[in-house]
């Protein structure tokens, strides 16, 4: 059986907005009530998003999704029934090199 993350099993909410933050990108793993189905979705933070708890105790995390096949913007969702949440960082970057 699996285990959501709740409030307590989470890092401080603050302390995961600022791991969020400093992603060029994250994947949260959540049970999609839609589908009925484990899904993960990639994901990325802006200045509109944010980690609160629910009235039932739960972890939610409202951020800018992509869509799975085109990997374009399909706007902000919020997740609950978290399973986990990765950062990942860019490898490269487009900076100009002089």
């Amino acid at each position: 059986m699996h285990k959501y993350i709740n409030e307590q099993d989470a890092i401080e909410t603050d302390q995961l907005g600022d791991k969020l933050k400093e992603s060029d990108h994250f994947y949260i793993t959540h049970y999609c009530k839609k589908r009925e189905q484990i899904e993960e979705r990639r994901c990325f933070w802006d200045s509109k998003s944010k980690i609160w708890e629910t009235k039932n105790g739960k972890l939610a995390i409202t951020c800018v999704a992509m869509d799975n096949e085109e990997h374009t913007i399909s706007g902000y969702r919020t997740f609950t029934d978290i399973f986990s949440v990765t950062g990942r960082k860019a490898i490269h970057t487009s900076e100009e090199i002089q």
